[in-house]
């Protein structure tokens, strides 16, 4: 059989994002190199060490038994089916639970962000694994918003679709929690139903084979059988570890494919992130990390605000609090549950000595002071927590209701601004800012304020009109002399919703 052809990775991938053929749909075979950088051993790596532990378990056997299986000391992984029966043939549950540990604790690898971007957002939604490890749907549910239909076990195959929209995640040797298949009679063979799903998508989708080494007889075998792949199939190997085996070569070559070689799964789909335009990922990492710790945090504060002193839960949420590493939100909660002002100012006191470091608890003490018009030792606290973190947005907002109380118009004028800059989103803080302080206060000044709040809002700052009414009739009292507008403004926010119409 004539070898099959080659292509760089740059060819490939400007082949990849400018195919604008609508029917062509890409999908990928993920095998155990794609899981290398996560720190999950490859299938020949854990052949490797299982041969070590099969020497000492049967030292007088294990020459005749390698020479029976053929098995290559230096070149394991394509007799890792055996490896793993003999090493595991006293208790096979044993293999279930060293494949657990192997992979417990395990994070995907940066390369995962960009595969499941793919499955996500575009027509090529389809992942083929023979991995046993959760790194695709794990990085599914951390990058993206979109769920995955995870079939790990044969019996789920009847939900796969051919032209499925929902991205798809196809474990063919079965998730690690549904009795995984490591076994030679187990890898030997694709289940029928298998054979009906892949058959569907391999007539609809071009694979794209990263990291698979087709040693076993399942995915291999049903590679080497289907008659016709639409569109070939691209095989991609690391290109330091040499050509793939012949058998895979003659697999490409007879499905008029092409081989390419690649530095590692990462660096390969780290380049395609490129042609594709997407972002790097670690401020939203870290963005969505804060929504979620903060709506927790939220979600405690309300249930312990509506708590009787007392109560069982006020009762567990204190001893949660006692045993649970201290921190400087266990304070805030502490600071919460008292009721005693003078208390609570000694809890703070107490705290900032433990966490002095800390902007948010120095920003909320500077609030609680507030509250207590203690305004000199607030705008002090205030300072300290900006200077640990000028970007807190929350701490910025509430001095500049500070400044303006205490008749700094202009410098709070400008520290809302900064606010705004910071935090656009938070438009609850801004609707008070900007109501209560600012235009209030600039009664001299209204024309000015007006516009600058028009302006706010075409920016964005729509959920303003919560408290707008509320705001209107305090302004009436007031006597503020741009009443006329400002009913404007409610009735564009609460009625029509229409900034343009500002």
């Amino acid at each position: 059989m004539s070898k099959p052809k080659n292509m760089s990775l740059q060819t490939f991938l400007a082949h990849f994002t400018k195919d604008e053929r609508a029917d062509r749909r890409y999908c990928f075979i993920i095998g155990a190199g794609g899981s290398k950088q996560s720190g999950i051993p490859t299938g020949g790596e854990l052949a490797e060490i299982w041969l070590r532990e099969i020497k000492d378990l049967y030292p007088s056997e294990y020459e005749k038994w390698m020479k029976e299986k053929g098995i290559d000391e230096k070149n394991p992984a394509p007799h890792y089916p055996q490896i793993y029966d003999k090493r595991f043939e006293i208790d096979p549950k044993e293999g279930f639970f060293a494949l657990t540990k192997t992979m417990e604790g395990r994070e995907p690898s940066c390369g995962y962000s960009v595969l499941v971007q793919i499955l996500a957002n575009t027509r090529h939604n389809v992942a083929i694994t023979t991995n046993f490890d959760s790194m695709i749907e794990d990085s599914m549910f951390t990058y993206t918003q979109k769920k995955p239909l995870v079939c790990g076990h044969e019996s789920l195959t009847g939900f796969i679709t051919p032209m499925i929209t929902r991205p798809l995640i196809a474990k063919i040797h079965r998730d690690l929690l549904y009795a995984p298949k490591s076994s030679s009679s187990e890898t030997n063979e694709l289940h029928e139903s298998w054979k009906k799903a892949l058959t569907n998508i391999l007539n609809i989708y071009t694979p794209l084979v990263i990291g698979y080494g087709g040693n076993d007889g399942s995915l291999m075998g049903f590679l080497e059988a289907i008659e016709k792949i639409e569109g070939g199939i691209f095989w991609f190997f690391r290109e330091k570890d040499g050509e793939p085996a012949e058998k895979i070569i003659n697999l490409v070559a007879r499905h008029n494919g092409y081989l390419v070689p690649i530095e590692g799964f990462d660096e390969m789909m780290l380049q395609i992130n490129s042609r594709l335009g997407y972002d790097l990922l670690d401020g939203k990492i870290i963005e969505v990390a804060k929504q979620r710790a903060q709506r927790y945090k939220d979600q405690i504060e309300n249930i312990q605000k509506g708590q009787a002193k007392g109560s069982d839960t006020a009762v567990a949420l204190k001893e949660t609090i006692s045993k649970g590493k201290r921190s400087w939100w266990s304070v805030e909660l502490e600071v919460a549950a008292e009721k005693d002002v003078e208390k609570r100012d000694k809890i703070y006191t107490e705290g900032i000595k433990e966490f002095p470091q800390n902007h948010e608890l120095l920003g909320n003490y500077a609030n609680f002071l507030c509250d207590r018009q203690d305004y000199v030792k607030a705008e002090q606290y205030y300072k300290k927590a900006l200077e640990l973190d000028p970007t807190y947005a929350n701490a910025t907002g509430n001095y500049a209701q500070l400044l303006i109380i205490t008749e700094r118009k202009e410098e709070g004028r400008q520290m809302i601004v900064r606010a705004f800059e910071l935090k656009p989103e938070n438009t609850d803080l801004l609707a008070e800012l900007w109501f209560y302080r600012y235009a209030n206060f600039y009664e001299e000044n209204g024309e000015t304020a007006y516009e600058e709040l028009v302006k706010l809002i075409k920016a964005g700052a729509r959920s303003i009109g919560w408290n707008f009414k509320e705001n209107i009739e305090l302004a009436k009292k007031e006597g503020h002399p741009f009443i006329d507008k400002l009913e404007k403004l409610d009735r564009i926010i609460t009625e029509d919703a229409s900034p343009n119409n500002l």
